[in-house]
């Protein structure tokens, strides 16, 4: 298996593997050019993807996962360690995303990756219409 940098004439490849919530074209360039965004790929296939970027604290930097998908747990493994790496390698020592309870297979993972899962939970507030018809899906996810 291969996780490799994306671009953005890699959009139809990243939303084979993107499920209900496809990428857009702008999302795909900015995250193409944080250096810390993976393609996991089989042969040709698409198997997964990681979009993250450092992000500024004030004092420390943190490479934040934003979103993460793969068709098994182990595509989320090579996925987290590749994007674990790029900090790393960057000079950033703190790598984090948010996680929905209900990815038992992204939380073995991120264990398995010596990720520690909690204590912090995320809270949501959706302004403007989104927020009116109540959606908190996709938010840091």
């Amino acid at each position: 298996m291969r996780f490799r940098p994306f671009t953005e004439l890699d959009l139809d490849l990243l939303n084979q593997v993107a499920g209900s919530r496809p990428l857009s074209l702008g999302a795909v360039r900015f995250f193409a050019r944080t250096g810390h965004s993976f393609l996991a790929e089989e042969g040709e296939e698409p198997m997964g993807f990681a979009l993250a970027q450092a992000v500024w604290q004030g004092e420390t930097t943190t490479v934040l996962v934003t979103r993460v998908e793969g068709r098994n747990q182990t595509v989320l493994e090579g996925l987290l360690a590749a994007v674990v790496k790029s900090a790393y390698d960057a000079g950033v020592y703190e790598v984090a995303l948010h996680l929905d309870p209900k990815r038992e297979d992204l939380q073995a993972a991120l264990q398995a990756q010596g990720f520690a899962i909690g204590p912090l939970v995320l809270a949501v507030r959706v302004l403007g219409s989104r927020g009116q018809r109540g959606e908190t899906r996709g938010i840091l996810e």
